[in-house]
């Protein structure tokens, strides 16, 4: 079913630029049925759009009313039942307005780790492989945390989008909630190259990153804000064990006592020391 971004009792900022609503995993739905009302049920009077990762998003007409309790709903498809419909609410309380973030947080990269893990793709869900892992961490500023449910997220390596998030994936600790495989095979804040692929394993479909120094900048995106949030960037590296020289083959010994560069065969040293004898004896060499 659809998912709003939001805890329980949630206390929503008056002068929230966007809310939203994040579709079913293998769903649409009818993004024409979202509504925001009052506790009262008087409509609340917002326009529509649609936002990344299929979302839904309402843009209220006018700050909401600090102290006011609100109810944002929506149509959503029944398990299993695809002409089905449910209406699903969440409630909220608007609290007082409060400055649009301008800072993000920080992003640091933690050690590298080597081991076997499970890689998305291939001949089935998931394959485990060898690899190098480094995982980043995130911790957002105090001035974010309140509007972290409508901040979307990419994560861009080298120049290359890595991963994306949808709307609420982050909460106020820096950790990501749980994806859908299918929709995003890496996670967020997890980098890795693949080194081995393990026994009876089928070759992953992705590698991953390749071996070496790398730069990650992750981009934070508040749903309709006036006010850009910067970019955080972090270096890392990832390595493979490198493999152990093979020993080369030791090369055969020479027969016989003949010796490289035209040296004496021990035919020829045996005649030579005849010789010798021979001239001691008076060349006397050969006689009975």
């Amino acid at each position: 079913m659809i998912r709003f971004p939001l805890p329980p009792d949630a206390v929503v900022p008056a002068n929230v630029p966007a809310l939203v609503v994040v579709p079913p995993l293998l769903n649409t739905f009818d993004a024409g049925s979202l509504r925001l009302r009052t506790e009262q049920g008087a409509d609340v009077e917002a326009s529509f759009l649609t936002g990344p990762h299929g979302s839904g998003i309402l843009v209220p007409a006018a700050p909401l009313v600090p102290g006011t309790g609100y109810r944002l709903e929506g149509n959503s498809p029944c398990q299993g039942q695809s002409e089905e419909w449910d209406t699903v609410a969440t409630t909220f309380t608007a609290g007082p307005a409060v400055t649009l973030p301008a800072t993000s947080g920080s992003l640091l990269a933690g050690p590298e780790q080597h081991g076997s893990f499970q890689v998305w793709g291939g001949g089935s869900c998931s394959v485990g492989v060898e690899g190098s892992t480094v995982t980043l961490g995130f911790t957002p500023t105090q001035e974010l945390v309140p509007f972290l449910p409508w901040v979307h997220w990419t994560l861009v390596v080298d120049g290359q989008t890595w991963a994306t998030a949808p709307h609420g994936s982050v909460d106020s600790a820096g950790t990501v909630r749980l994806q859908d495989r299918t929709k995003a095979p890496h996670d967020l804040l997890t980098l890795y190259a693949v080194c081995e692929v393990l026994p009876e394993q089928p070759p992953p479909s992705d590698q991953g990153l390749p071996p070496g120094r790398h730069v990650a900048m992750l981009r934070p995106v508040l749903e309709q804000s006036g006010t850009p949030l910067p970019s955080l960037e972090v270096a890392f590296e990832l390595t493979c064990p490198k493999e152990e020289p093979k020993p080369e083959p030791e090369k055969p010994q020479p027969e016989g006592c003949s010796q490289a560069g035209g040296g004496l065969t021990a035919f020829g040293l045996l005649a030579t020391l005849q010789v010798w004898r021979c001239r001691g004896r008076q060349g006397r060499c050969g006689e009975g």
